[in-house]
């Protein structure tokens, strides 16, 4: 079996393993070489689990890394490093027990125990640049035993269990921390598979043939390669790569090639963020205005060729946060008004700039189709596409610009992406709008210790934004995977950004 892996993220992130091969337009066979490559949209940055820039970076660090617990495609919380988890609350506060497996070691002979945990996470708070501080502000970790913690925060446990299924739960030597072992290119974990080599766009790995779960490794070695949308069709079609994301338009030819499609919706949600301390966003009128103005049906269709669902909420259409009946009830399309809208606060004219990631042709597209849809309505917009870290800076930390276009949803707890996005302080949320409900209920999200409460919490949430806040959401992309014939115990994600190769086979 050979297996090829790509991986795609962003607007379009993937996970899947799969034998390489395959197709009616032929290739090599996969069953000789065992290996299983994924193509991905995105290279990675880094390999050390508190450094991602990105969070579907995790790609790369879950076959080298177990966490503490893993999410699973239903979106339920599952055994990984830590076998138990219970919450509680003593005078102390809130807050989460964890009973560790027992006998594991990692590479360097390091043995993994309540001291790890601790080591790992005063790590993830303190190393500068880290990407996982901000979720777990507030945590301390108290060492019970050596196959015993407990998790503290103040604001609530809640979101741990999610959270430690994460990169910010990804395990690390404790050995390795104290000699800070540079982990850009190398790797200190307990994983089903140790980093064998790494290129600017590709890491391969090979199975960990001491690893404690032996059906995790289904192949010997798996490849995670970063290929442009057209370079992997055409890797597919010649049977290079095993699994991979495709947009609609391209999954459309593979599978009229003889590949199998499996298509969902996930976490992500596309939507402009409005810096509503800048004029003209200042008005309330206007915010309303940018937010009815935007046609989602049509661009649905016509953009994104109906791959996508509709959204006016804040989460994406798969995920237990959304509100499925809802629809566009908040958010209805209606141009006269908006147009009257614009007139009554005095915007006529005004400029808008609207940043995007340049290079991402969707979200040039979408962002290019929202400044047409204010042109209409009587603004001055204009689309600037720029590098990701200088639509960070602009709109995030310089705060001189008025819109951002991007996607809500990559993160694995949905905390994570309010404070992110909506709370006040947030990133995205330039101009320190308050939204006295949302704050109430992700706050609730926080103590809430029971996951199926929590869903319910922030299904209310989502259908909370108002039409005239700080963010205008638009569509859930539908995500097309694409799988060779051979391949085995692959299971959909429950969001793109997160996929898992644990038992994948072809």
């Amino acid at each position: 079996m050979r297996l090829k892996t790509g991986l795609a993220c962003g607007a379009l992130a993937l996970s899947v393993l799969t034998a390489c091969g395959g197709g009616s337009e032929g290739g090599s066979s996969s069953a000789a070489d065992d290996k299983l490559v994924f193509a991905a949209t995105f290279a990675h940055a880094t390999l050390d689990p508190d450094l991602m820039p990105l969070r579907h970076m995790q790609l790369y660090g879950a076959p080298a890394y177990d966490s503490l617990l893993f999410l699973d495609g239903k979106e339920q919380v599952q055994p990984m490093l830590a076998t138990e988890w219970k919450a509680g609350e003593d005078e102390k506060g809130p807050f989460l027990d964890l009973t560790l497996r027992e006998g594991l070691t990692f590479d360097d002979g390091t043995p993994f125990t309540a001291a790890t945990v601790s080591a790992n996470i005063k790590r993830s708070q303190e190393l500068p640049g880290s990407t996982n501080a901000s979720v777990l502000v507030g945590v301390t970790v108290e060492e019970t035993d050596a196959s015993h913690v407990r998790f503290r925060n103040p604001a609530g446990v809640g979101a741990l269990p999610r959270t430690l299924a994460s990169i910010a739960g990804m395990m690390i030597s404790d050995k390795a921390i104290a000699d800070k072992v540079d982990l850009t290119e190398a790797e200190a974990g307990i994983g089903a598979f140790n980093i064998k080599s790494v290129q600017p766009n590709r890491v391969v790995y090979e199975a960990n043939k001491e690893y404690w779960d032996k059906d995790a490794a289904a192949v010997k070695t798996l490849e995670i390669t970063y290929l442009a949308d057209d370079a992997k069709l055409n890797a597919v079609r010649s049977g290079e790569v095993d699994v991979t994301v495709l947009p609609q338009k391209l999954s459309k030819t593979a599978e009229e090639a003889g590949y199998k499609i499996e298509r969902s919706s996930g976490a992500e949600n596309y939507t402009f963020s409005v810096n509503t301390a800048m004029k003209p966003f200042d008005n309330a009128k206007v915010r309303e205005a940018a937010a009815i103005a935007l046609d989602r049906d049509g661009i649905c269709e016509g953009v994104l060729g109906g791959a996508c669902v509709t959204n006016g909420q804040v989460f994406g259409a798969g995920t237990k946060a959304f509100d499925q009946d809802l629809g566009l009830k908040n958010f209805p399309y209606d141009i006269e008004r908006a147009k009257q809208l614009i007139e009554e606060a005095g915007a006529k004219g005004s400029k808008v700039e609207i940043l995007t990631v340049a290079g991402n042709s969707v979200f040039e597209q979408l962002a290019t189709v929202f400044q047409a849809q204010l042109k209409e309505i009587g603004l001055d917009a204009k689309v600037l596409p720029v590098a990701p870290p200088d639509l960070v800076s602009r709109f995030g930390i310089e705060k001189d610009v008025a819109i951002a276009f991007g996607a809500v949803g990559n993160a694995i707890d949905p905390s994570e992406a309010l404070a992110r996005y909506l709370l006040p302080g947030g990133l995205y949320n330039p101009g320190g709008y308050v939204m006295p409900e949302i704050v109430e209920l992700a706050a609730a999200g926080l103590k809430e210790p029971d996951q199926a409460k929590r869903a319910d919490i922030y299904r209310e949430l989502s259908g909370k934004l108002p039409v005239d806040g700080l963010l205008i959401p638009m569509a859930t992309p539908i995500t097309s995977y694409v799988i060779a014939e051979h391949v085995k115990g692959w299971q959909t994600p429950w969001a793109p950004s997160f996929p898992t190769f644990r038992g994948v086979s072809g």
